[in-house]
């Protein structure tokens, strides 16, 4: 279920919602050297190793971010993040809550479950700005609910 977006006129907005395109492969990597920065640090937890992704939390350029974006969107096809709430913005943080859906794709070192598996897991991200591009991301999502779909770890 994706929302219609209100058209934003506050840029800082502007780049976030674009960032969130790019998680849904709307953007073309080669187009996010207008709003991402060259030197790009993601603080985030560590659940993600156990998908087999790389770690998050050594990302430092714009380039590790477009491998992680890639690893996510080939662990699960048809991956949509809806954005909500949000985006709100202070100062050079601008922030938002996100659902994700797709479909299991297969790959993941520590799944149980089959490909075709639906999925659906929420966080929030927190990006902050820089020169007009997006330097730095926090991520705080459900990975171990998004695990737990996976049957990579018990289900309570």
């Amino acid at each position: 279920m994706t929302r219609t977006r209100p058209v934003q006129t506050d840029h800082g907005k502007v780049l976030f919602e674009r960032f969130v395109d790019l998680w849904n492969g709307e953007v073309d990597f080669a187009d996010t050297q207008e709003f991402i920065a060259d030197d790009f640090t993601v603080h985030s937890a560590e659940l993600a190793r156990y998908l087999g992704f790389p770690d998050s939390r050594q990302i430092t350029t714009r380039d590790g971010l477009l491998d992680w974006v890639t690893a996510v969107r080939t662990l699960l096809h048809d991956v949509r993040f809806t954005t909500r709430p949000g985006p709100l913005r202070e100062g050079d943080l601008v922030a938002g809550g996100y659902t994700v859906t797709g479909t299991y794709a297969g790959g993941a070192p520590t799944a149980t479950v089959a490909p075709g598996t639906a999925v659906r897991y929420s966080g929030m991200s927190i990006v902050r700005l820089e020169n007009d591009k997006i330097a730095e991301y926090w991520v705080l999502s459900d990975a171990l609910g998004l695990l737990s779909q996976l049957g990579a770890v018990p289900r309570p």
